[in-house]
C-alpha cells in the first residue's frame, strides 16, 4: 500500500508552496491527502485525516500535532514543517518520543531575512525615509539633515549566530565590514571559520555601529535590548531587529530614540500588529516594517522545494540538511 502523506496547508496557498514541479515531485513519494478547504484544518478533521498518515506537511496556522493527535496515528514518521518556528505545532515531546522526524524551513527563510536585513541598513545608513519625506514635502534640494552614512568599513554586530545571522555574514563581506558577534552556544572555532571575533554582549554593543538582533525567542533573551544596553550604543548607531519583539525593552527602545541619538530597523514587535498610534510609526529615525522579512513569493516557493527535497532524502535514507532534534528545540524560537 502506497504510504500516505497528509497536507495541511490550506488549498487556496498550496500553489504559493508547492510550484508544479514540486507538486509532481511530492506526488511521487505517496498519496497525497490534500486538505480542501481554504482555511487550516480543526483539531477534529486533522484526527479524522491523520489516521493513516506516514507524514504531515504544516505551515502557519496548521493545527498542532498534539499528543492526542500522536496517539491517533501510529504510521506517523515525518513532520515536515513548511514554515519557519515549529513550536507552534509540536505544543509538547509527544512527537519526539514516538521517535517522529520534524523538518522545518528556517533555511529558506533565512535568506530572504538576510536580505531584508541588509536592505534596512542601507536605507539607515543612507536616510531613506528623512529624505523622502523632506523631498515629498517640497524641500527644493540638499540640506543638512539629508547627509547620509555609507555601510562600507563600519563595525557590525550580530546577537547570536543561527541561519539568518550566516546568512547576512555572506551579504556584508562585500562591505569590508568588521563582524563581531555574541552567541554562548556556538564554538570558538565557529566564529573564527566566519571570520567573525566573538564577543560578550556589552562590550560589543559598545564597537559596533550597527546591532543586528538575530537570536531566539527563550527566557534567556527576554528584554535582552534593554534600556542599559541601548545606553551603551555609540551616537548614530542603528539598532536592526528581524528576529522576535520580545528581545527588546521596547518602552525603553522609544525613550531612546526620541532623543535622535540612534537608529532603529524593526520588523517584529511586542505586540503584533503594531498599534496604530504606536510611537514607532511617526519617528524619522526609525524603520518599521509589518513583519514581512522573512516571508514572500520567492521565499515560499524556497520553502516548498526544500522541504520536498528533504523529504526525498528521508525516505532515500540520506542524511537530513533540516532536522529539528529535540535538543535543539528549547534553544529555538
Amino acid at each position: 500500500m502506497p504510504r500516505q502523506i497528509l497536507v495541511q496547508i490550506p488549498q487556496n496557498q498550496v500553489h504559493q508552496f508547492l510550484d508544479p514541479e514540486s507538486a509532481e515531485k511530492l506526488e511521487r513519494l505517496g498519496d497525497i491527502v490534500w486538505n480542501p478547504f481554504d482555511r487550516p484544518f480543526t483539531r477534529d478533521e486533522l484526527m479524522e485525516r491523520i489516521r493513516q498518515a506516514e507524514a504531515v506537511i504544516t505551515t502557519w496556522g496548521s493545527a498542532p500535532i498534539s499528543e492526542e493527535i500522536v496517539c491517533e496515528a501510529p504510521n506517523l514518521r515525518l513532520i515536515a514543517h513548511m514554515a519557519g518556528s515549529v513550536k507552534p505545532v509540536i505544543p509538547n515531546m509527544a512527537v519526539y518520543d514516538r521517535g517522529i522526524t520534524v523538518l522545518n524551513s528556517n533555511y529558506a527563510i533565512a535568506v530572504s531575512v538576510s536580505e531584508s536585513v541588509l536592505a534596512i541598513i542601507l536605507a539607515l545608513g543612507h536616510r531613506m525615509i528623512a529624505v523622502n519625506q523632506a523631498m515629498s514635502s517640497g524641500v527644493r534640494w540638499k540640506t543638512p539633515e539629508m547627509e547620509t552614512c555609507e555601510l562600507r568599513g563600519k563595525t557590525v554586530g550580530l546577537v547570536g549566530m543561527g541561519m539568518v545571522a550566516r546568512e547576512v555574514i555572506k551579504l556584508l563581506k562585500p562591505f569590508e565590514v568588521r563582524l563581531i558577534a555574541c552567541d554562548p552556544y556556538v564554538p570558538e572555532e565557529t566564529f573564527r571559520s566566519l571570520g567573525v571575533e566573538s564577543s560578550g554582549l556589552h562590550e560589543m554593543i559598545r564597537q559596533v555601529d550597527i546591532l543586528s538582533l538575530h537570536a531566539p525567542k527563550i527566557p534567556e533573551t527576554f528584554r535582552m535590548i534593554g534600556r542599559t544596553e541601548l545606553s551603551l550604543m555609540k551616537d548614530g548607531a542603528m539598532l536592526i531587529n528581524t528576529a522576535r519583539g520580545d528581545l527588546i525593552d521596547e518602552e525603553a527602545l522609544v525613550q531612546e530614540l526620541k532623543t535622535g541619538r540612534i537608529f532603529a530597523g524593526l520588523d517584529v514587535f511586542v505586540q503584533e500588529p503594531l498599534a496604530r498610534e504606536s510611537e514607532l510609526r511617526k519617528m524619522v529615525n526609525v524603520l518599521v516594517r509589518p513583519h514581512l522579512a522573512g516571508v514572500n513569493p520567492g521565499s515560499r516557493r524556497r520553502i516548498g522545494r526544500l522541504m520536498v527535497d528533504e523529504m526525498h532524502r528521508f525516505y532515500r535514507g540520506e542524511p537530513l540538511s533540516f532536522e529539528v532534534r529535540k535538543e535543539q528545540l528549547s534553544l529555538m524560537t
